[in-house]
């Protein structure tokens, strides 16, 4: 029987990049583990942020009941989005408590720190394909903030031939939704240009972040191709080329 895990497909994935929920399930199929998707809504993350706390409870609620139920046989929950990860982790848990809540908050996992899980019981297959590419990682506030910081690095570096060029854990001035209202426009520009201008100096062919947010930010202030690292993870899988074009 197979391992299986509980996939939070999150937003941005299900709607805005499918490739990174694509990614994640052939990644896990590769190394023998079944995806279970089950029925989800938006984490309500960007509600909270923004004062609707009812909306965010109702979402939050479902979640955490589809989840808890999905997961009850021993699975792990897996996220590929730091904002969801956080929601249902930590942050809806003081206003939303119970018991489901806690168990989805115990047992849930960003991608990487599930993969780095893997290769740390020598589960992991590291038959990558070399890429002689360069790499700006660029890690997100959300994840930062959760000490999640090393487990991406270390599983890029399982790439032969990548070069991480320079590590950023400065905020890029999306801080989700944000920088994405009129009013803060200016001075999400003005917080985004310290990254915009590291990525420019640092000759890197492609930036790698897990936050779609941060991703919108530094693609529309560098026109440098973004990519999810899980994605170049899959690619690393199956060939040796990469497209860098923006």
């Amino acid at each position: 029987m197979a391992d299986k895990v509980v996939y939070f497909t999150g937003c941005f994935s299900n709607y805005y990049d499918p490739e990174i929920g694509k990614a994640l399930v052939k990644i896990m199929e590769r190394n023998g583990i079944e995806v279970i998707v089950p029925e989800q809504k938006c984490c309500g993350m960007p509600m909270m942020a923004n004062s609707n706390l009812e909306g965010a409870k109702k979402n939050y609620n479902f979640n955490v009941k589809s989840l808890a139920e999905a997961a009850s046989s021993g699975y792990k929950i897996i996220t590929t989005c730091p904002s969801c990860n956080m929601m249902l982790k930590r942050e809806g848990l003081p206003f939303f408590d119970s018991e489901q809540a806690r168990f989805v908050s115990a047992n849930i996992y960003d991608a990487s720190e599930y993969l780095l899980e893997l290769l740390n019981k020598g589960k992991l297959d590291t038959n990558f394909n070399e890429m002689n590419v360069k790499v700006f990682y660029h890690n997100p506030c959300h994840l930062k903030v959760q000490n999640i910081i090393d487990a991406p690095l270390k599983l890029l570096k399982l790439i032969p031939g990548l070069e991480i060029v320079k590590v950023n854990t400065s905020c890029c001035g999306m801080g989700g939704s944000y920088g994405m209202k009129k009013i803060n426009f200016d001075r999400s520009q003005k917080i985004g240009k310290k990254v915009w201008e590291e990525i420019m100096a640092s000759g890197a062919d492609i930036i790698v972040t897990e936050c779609g947010g941060c991703g919108l930010q530094i693609k529309a202030g560098t026109g440098v191709k973004v990519m999810h690292p899980l994605v170049l993870l899959n690619q690393a899988y199956k060939t040796s080329t990469l497209s860098v074009a923006a």
